[in-house]
């Protein structure tokens, strides 16, 4: 509880901000109001434990030094290789130049919820197939251990990372270990592709087709989930498929290593026939995917006075966030300060602090980025296992199939394959009608594609901001106005109007300067309301500036620190997100 009345925060900042800052977004002015009020709380007469921080002396701070002169720039080799002059104002024919720091692109695709102290929770509810308690002593990662004579009033349903072979009906337990639990293979995961399968209760009838005899369950008392699976254990996984008559089919055997299962999540993977599985409750269970399955129809009403409530449990769990510390200090010397401010006019104290601060931001927004770039990839390996398609593209003519790697959610490198050119001319290969300009207009395909496979797995609306290279967002700016195929885009054209360029079906697109000509990767992703999963940026100190006096110098020393919090919040944040990559053979396609 942030027991905060809110409004008369916003009241009492936005006035002195909008003032200060010029922001008049009013989103903008309820975090940034936030933020003030919290700082404002936490203000105290820090002083920074000196010893702890570098010694600035005379010896180790970089001066003005002597006063010289540069080589005489009188031809192209005293230009390039000649020495350079002080730091002093000489007559001169032009300007001061100044540095300008990169554009911070991840502040704008991630919400902003201020952190009211350097920690906190964040809270979960799990929807899931299982009714009962767990051993509130056993761990998260292994928490199935139910033993089967439990089972018979506690119907459970779990996944696990196994793909299985060809066929719907398997017998799974562990290698040379006769205590199997059987299992029926129910389908793959909506969200993650893992296997998903039903336990059966000792005696339990079950067919292996719909239109088979049904067979009896022969579960072993006593054996649990995790002794089946192998937790904590290195024996391998046993599956074996099982004919019309139960029995398991000679030579089908195929061992398929050990996995951690999990419980199923209601609200993610939907089981059908879980509530009741045809009128005589012993149809198949489908997952999400049935391809061409049968759907279990409503039970007779004769047969469901005769059965039990199959009951579902509720899990709760927390999750700790720390504030994480960005930092960085400069000095100057007093000679700086006084040269600079009569020669120059320039403010070295608050240009040294503007230079502290972008160094942060950068750091900030490079960290952003990445994690979404991350969880877009692992999104879209998801993708490419439970659909069997990807998004990836080759868009030069003659390029072959390549194998792409990135990083995932977990960090891990995590490969997909981009398949060769296809060429779509109604001739076949050969007799290509392809251009510069249809070959570009993929890309705008591939992103609404990606757009809509955000809505449905993630279920919480459609993306709205793009982020990739300056030679993607130039494909898109040439090919804007594509007459044969249009799109609904407002992408502006204007030579240099890269941030944002405008928008793509209502997806917003930036350019990250920080990206190279050929770092192909296209980010599409949506940031959602504060309460809706994906990234999360939480500041609890956005840019705290210290100023003390250097022992060494008795010049200004400067410090800046940042302390926050990156959230990927909700129990699949990746579903916000989706990365592809655009393959060109290392050439230009614009």
């Amino acid at each position: 509880m942030k027991l905060l009345n809110e409004k008369q925060i916003f009241e009492e900042w936005s006035p002195m901000i909008m003032e200060k800052a010029g922001v008049e977004d009013k989103g903008k002015l309820q975090w940034l109001s936030k933020y003030c009020h919290f700082h404002a709380l936490n203000e105290s007469s820090f002083i920074p434990n000196m010893p702890s921080w570098p010694l600035a002396s005379l010896q180790n701070t970089p001066g003005m030094g002597n006063v010289r002169t540069g080589t005489i720039a009188g031809g192209a080799n005293n230009f390039y290789n000649g020495t350079t002059g002080s730091g002093d104002k000489f007559p001169s024919l032009l300007p001061l130049a100044i540095q300008v720091g990169a554009r911070t692109v991840g502040f704008d695709i991630v919400p902003v919820i201020p952190m009211n102290g350097p920690s906190g929770v964040l809270t979960y509810l799990d929807y899931v197939y299982a009714g009962g308690k767990n051993n509130p002593s056993i761990s998260q990662d292994a928490e199935l251990e139910y033993p089967a004579d439990e089972l018979q009033e506690m119907p459970t349903v779990i996944k696990a990372d196994i793909t299985l072979p060809t066929g719907e009906f398997f017998e799974i337990g562990k290698l040379y270990n006769a205590g199997d639990l059987d299992m029926i293979y129910v389908g793959k995961s909506r969200v993650d592709g893992f296997s998903i399968f039903r336990i059966l209760k000792e005696g339990e009838k079950y067919r292996t087709t719909a239109s088979k005899a049904l067979q009896t369950s022969a579960t072993v008392a006593g054996v649990t989930i995790a002794d089946v699976f192998g937790i904590g254990s290195t024996e391998e996984l046993e599956t074996s498929k099982k004919d019309a008559t139960g029995a398991i089919v000679a030579g089908s055997d195929v061992v398929i290593g050990n996995s951690k299962p999990s419980l199923v999540k209601a609200l993610e993977d939907h089981i059908q026939g879980f509530a009741g599985s045809g009128a005589f409750d012993s149809d198949d269970w489908t997952g999400n995917f049935v391809n061409g399955k049968m759907i279990a129809e409503p039970m007779r009403r004769g047969i469901g006075e005769q059965t039990p409530f199959r009951t579902m449990g509720l899990q709760a769990f927390t999750k700790y966030v720390e504030a994480g510390t960005f930092q960085v200090a400069a000095t100057v010397t007093t000679e700086q300060i006084q040269d600079l401010n009569r020669q120059f006019g320039i403010d070295v104290v608050g240009m040294v602090e503007n230079s502290l601060t972008n160094e942060i931001s950068q750091h900030i927004n490079k960290h952003i980025l990445s994690r979404a770039f991350a969880l877009g990839w692992s999104n879209h390996k998801q993708f490419s296992i439970v659909e069997g398609q990807s998004l990836n593209m080759t868009a030069v003519p003659g390029v072959a199939s390549v194998v792409v790697r990135h990083v995932g959610k977990d960090n891990s490198m995590q490969d997909m394959t981009v398949a060769g050119f296809v060429d779509y001319a109604a001739g076949g290969p050969g007799a290509s009608f392809e251009n510069q300009w249809t070959i570009q207009r993929r890309v705008f395909s591939k992103i609404l594609a990606a757009g809509n496979i955000i809505a449905q797995r993630g279920r919480r609306g459609p993306a709205n901001f793009i982020v990739t290279n300056l030679q993607i967002a130039t494909v898109l700016q040439d090919s804007a106005q594509f007459t044969f195929a249009p799109m609904a885009n407002t992408i502006n054209q204007n030579n240099g109007s890269l941030f944002p360029v405008g928008a793509i079906a209502g997806i917003t697109v930036y350019v990250d300067p920080n990206m190279a000509w050929d770092d192909n990767r296209v980010l599409v992703g949506r940031k959602g309301a504060d309460e809706e999963p994906g990234l999360k940026f939480m500041p609890y100190l956005l840019a705290e500036s210290i100023q003390t006096i250097a022992e060494g110098t008795m010049a200004p020393k400067i410090a800046v620190k940042s302390r926050y919090a990156l959230v990927e919040a909700g129990f699949h944040p990746e579903t916000q997100y989706l990365t592809f990559w655009v393959e060109t053979g290392g050439i230009s396609i614009v």
